[in-house]
C-alpha cells in the first residue's frame, strides 16, 4: 500500500479554514496520480492504492464537512461512487486470491486420491475403495463450486471495471478535479458554525499563499499529519469504505 503523502504549509496558530487548500490539494493530488493506472484491469495493486487515495481524501472531507455545508452532498454523493466502485473492484481481487487458494487445496486433494489409483494391482478391492473416494470427491468435492465461484467473481470484476471506465469518463468530462478544487476554496472563504476561535491568519498564512505554494511546488513550513493520513486497516472491508 502506498504511504499518504505530506502535507505542507500547515500553520497551528491559523484558522482552521485557512489549512484546507494545503491538506485537499495534498488528497486530490494523491487520488489524480493513480488516474493513468485506471484504464487497465491487469493493475491490481494500482487500483487498490487508487482506492486507499479515494478512502483519505473521504475522511477528509467527512471531517471538515462543516466547511462545506449542505449543497456540497451531491459532489460528495459522486465522489463517493467513485470510491464504491474501486472498492468492488477490490473485493473482487480479494475474493479470487482466496478462491484460488482453496482450489490449489482441494486439487491437491483429488491429485493425491488419482495417485492412489494406480498404486494398486489388478482389480482390488482396495482399488475399488479409492475409485469411490475419487468419486466423492470429483462429483461432490469442493472443486466444481470453487470453479463457478471463480468464474461468477471474475466476470463481475469485469463488469464493474468496465462501469467504472465509463463513469471515470463522465468525471474528466465535467473535470471532477476542478470540481472538488473550487469547493475547497468556497469553503476556506465561508466561515463554518463551528469553525475554530483562533486568530485570523495573516495574508502570508491565508488561502490564496497556500494554494499559490501548492500549485508552484514550493512546500514551505513542516509536514504535518492530516486526519486521513492513517494506515488502511486492510484490503476486503466491502462497499463504501
Amino acid at each position: 500500500m502506498a504511504r499518504a503523502k505530506p502535507v505542507y504549509g500547515l500553520d497551528a496558530h491559523a484558522e482552521t479554514r485557512y489549512s484546507l487548500p494545503a491538506i485537499f490539494s495534498a488528497r486530490i493530488a494523491e487520488l489524480w496520480s493513480w488516474a493513468p493506472h485506471i484504464h487497465d484491469p491487469a493493475n491490481v495493486t494500482e487500483l487498490h492504492d487508487m482506492r486507499i487515495a479515494a478512502k483519505r481524501l473521504r475522511y477528509c472531507f467527512e471531517f471538515f464537512a462543516p466547511f462545506f455545508g449542505k449543497g456540497f452532498k451531491p459532489t460528495l454523493d459522486t465522489f463517493k461512487k467513485l470510491q464504491d466502485y474501486l472498492g468492488e473492484i477490490h473485493d473482487c481481487d480479494v475474493w479470487v486470491d482466496y478462491l484460488r487458494s482453496e482450489l490449489e487445496d482441494a486439487l491437491k486433494r483429488m491429485n493425491r486420491a488419482a495417485g492412489r489409483l494406480g498404486s494398486h494391482v489388478g482389480a482390488s478391492s482396495g482399488l475399488g475403495r479409492d475409485a469411490a473416494k475419487m468419486l466423492e470427491l470429483v462429483d461432490g468435492g469442493p472443486v466444481a463450486g470453487l470453479l463457478a465461484m471463480t468464474i461468477e467473481v471474475t466476470q463481475r470484476r469485469a463488469r464493474l471495471f468496465d462501469d467504472l471506465q465509463v463513469f471515470w469518463r463522465e468525471l474528466e468530462a465535467r473535470d471532477f478535479r476542478a470540481e472538488l478544487l473550487q469547493a475547497v476554496s468556497r469553503a476556506t472563504i465561508a466561515r463554518a458554525p463551528e469553525a475554530d476561535k483562533a486568530p485570523a491568519a495573516g495574508p502570508e498564512n491565508g488561502p490564496a499563499a497556500v494554494l499559490e505554494n501548492q500549485e508552484s511546488g514550493n512546500n514551505g513550513g513542516t509536514a504535518q499529519a492530516d486526519p486521513a493520513a492513517q494506515p488502511d486497516s486492510g484490503p476486503g472491508e466491502g462497499q463504501k469504505q
